[in-house]
C-alpha cells in the first residue's frame, strides 16, 4: 500500500508542472526582467554621455562578442553544476555591473562593463530555459517555456514604465542616472534572494541546483563542441538570430525613434505588447503540442514582420499600439517552440548546451543588429531600415519552411 501511494505520487508530480516551485522560480524571472527591461532605456545614458545610434549601437554589438564567446562555456556550467547555483552568481554579476555603470563615464569603461552585464544576463536566460524544460513533463516542455516567459512579458512591463517615470524629468543630472542603475541592481538582487529561497522537489533537486558531474558533464572545449556538432540543429539557428534582430527594434531603438517623432514614452508599446503576448501564450499554451511547433513559430514570424511595417510612418505614441498587438504576438508564439526545437535533438546530459546554442544564435543576431541597425538608421532613417529588416524575417521564414517541408517528406520516405 505505502509503495503504491508512493509511486501514485511519483507520477502525480511527473504530470504537473504548476507547481509551487515552477512559480517561485516564476517570480524571480519577473524580478530579473524588470530590472534588465529597465534597460531599454540605456540609449538616454548613452545621449547623456554625448554619443548617437550609431555609437549606441556599437557598444552593445561589442557586448555582445562577450556574450558570444561564453555560450559553449554556460551550457557546460549548467550541465556541469546545475541551474540554480549558476542564476545566483550571474544575477549577481548582473546587479554588481549595474551599479557600478552609474559611476562611469569614460566610453571604453560603459563598453566593458556593458559585456559583462550581457554575458551574466545571458548565463540568467539559458538557465531560465533549461530549469523551464527541467521543472516540465516532458510532453509539456514547450508550454513550461512559454508560460515561464510570461513572467519576462510582466518584466517588460514593469521596466520600461519604471524607466519611463525615472526620466520623466532632470534627464540632465547624474542623479537620475543613479536612481537609474540602482533600480536595475536591485531587482536583480532581489531575483537572486528568491532563488536562494528555492526549495525544490528531491525529484528536481539534484538535476536544478547542481548534480554529481558525470563524465559527460565534465566535458568542455573540443569534447563540448563535438557534441554540439553531433546534434546540430540546423536552420532554427537562422531563426533565433533574425529573432533577436527584431528585438533589437523594441529594446533599444523604439527609444530614439519616439524621441525623433516627436514623443517622448514608450510604455504605451510595451502595456499592449507584453499584455498582447501573455494572452496568445496562455491561450494558446498547448498549440506547439496540437499543430505542431514549426506552423505556430512560422505564423510567429510573420506577425512580428507585419509589426516592423506598421511601425513605418508612426508620429505619435498611440500609433505604437498595432505594431505592439503585432509583434507581442509574435514574440509570443515564436521563443517557445524556437527554443525547444532547438534543444530537442540533444540529450538530457547536454539540454544546457543546446539551450545555449539557440540562445547564443539569439546573441549573434543582437551582434549584428544592434551594429547595422544603429549605422542604417543614422545613414538611411528608421523607415527604410524597418523595410529592410522585415524583408529578412519573411525571407528566413520562407527558407525555414522549405527546409522543414523537405525533412518532413525525408522523414515519411525513410518510415515508408
Amino acid at each position: 500500500m505505502h509503495r503504491s501511494e508512493s509511486m501514485t505520487d511519483d507520477r502525480t508530480m511527473t504530470d504537473r508542472l504548476y507547481t509551487k516551485q515552477f512559480f517561485q522560480v516564476f517570480a524571480a524571472v519577473a524580478l530579473f526582467m524588470t530590472g534588465n527591461a529597465l534597460q531599454f532605456h540605456f540609449g538616454q545614458y548613452v545621449a547623456y554621455l554625448g554619443y548617437g545610434m550609431d555609437t549606441l549601437g556599437l557598444v552593445l554589438s561589442i557586448a555582445m562578442i562577450g556574450t558570444l564567446m561564453l555560450r559553449l562555456q554556460i551550457g557546460s556550467w549548467i550541465d556541469r553544476y546545475g541551474c540554480r547555483p549558476t542564476w545566483v552568481i550571474a544575477s549577481l554579476l548582473v546587479a554588481v555591473n549595474a551599479f557600478l555603470l552609474q559611476w562611469v563615464q569614460a566610453l571604453w569603461l560603459v563598453v566593458l562593463l556593458r559585456a559583462l552585464m550581457a554575458m551574466a544576463t545571458a548565463t540568467v536566460m539559458t538557465t531560465v530555459a533549461v530549469f523551464a524544460a527541467q521543472l516540465a513533463p516532458p510532453k509539456r516542455r514547450a508550454e513550461s517555456i512559454g508560460t515561464m516567459g510570461l513572467a519576462g512579458f510582466m518584466g517588460m512591463i514593469l521596466g520600461p514604465t519604471l524607466g519611463d517615470w525615472i526620466f520623466s524629468s532632470a534627464v540632465e543630472s547624474i542623479w537620475t542616472y543613479r536612481l537609474f542603475f540602482g533600480a536595475s541592481a536591485v531587482c536583480s538582487l532581489a531575483s537572486c534572494v528568491v532563488m536562494l529561497l528555492l526549495k525544490l522537489p528531491p525529484k528536481l533537486r539534484k538535476e536544478s541546483t547542481g548534480r554529481t558531474p558525470s563524465l559527460n558533464a565534465l566535458e568542455a572545449g573540443p569534447s563540448q563542441f563535438k557534441v554540439i556538432v553531433k546534434h546540430w540543429p540546423g536552420i532554427i539557428l537562422l531563426v533565433g538570430a533574425l529573432f533577436a534582430m527584431v528585438f533589437c527594434v523594441q529594446s533599444l531603438f523604439l527609444e530614439r525613434l519616439a524621441e525623433e517623432r516627436g514623443f517622448k514614452d514608450i510604455k504605451l508599446f510595451f502595456l499592449v505588447y507584453c499584455p498582447t503576448a501573455m494572452a496568445f501564450r496562455i491561450l494558446l499554451r498547448r498549440m506547439p503540442e496540437r499543430i505542431g511547433r514549426s506552423r505556430i513559430l512560422l505564423v510567429g514570424l510573420l506577425l512580428q514582420a507585419c509589426g516592423l511595417l506598421s511601425l513605418i510612418g508612426v508620429v505619435t505614441q498611440w500609433h505604437l499600439v498595432v505594431p505592439s498587438l503585432l509583434m507581442g504576438a509574435g514574440h509570443s508564439l515564436i521563443f517557445p517552440s524556437m527554443v525547444d526545437l532547438a534543444a530537442e535533438g540533444f540529450p538530457i546530459e547536454h539540454r544546457g548546451a543546446g539551450t545555449s546554442l539557440i540562445l547564443g544564435a539569439g546573441d549573434l543576431g543582437m551582434l549584428i543588429g544592434f551594429a547595422a541597425l544603429g549605422g542604417m538608421i543614422e545613414a538611411v532613417g528608421f523607415d527604410a531600415s524597418l523595410r529592410v529588416l522585415a524583408l529578412a524575417v519573411v525571407l528566413v521564414a520562407g527558407v525555414f519552411a522549405l527546409v522543414q517541408r523537405r525533412w518532413i517528406f525525408a522523414r515519411i520516405a525513410r518510415s515508408g
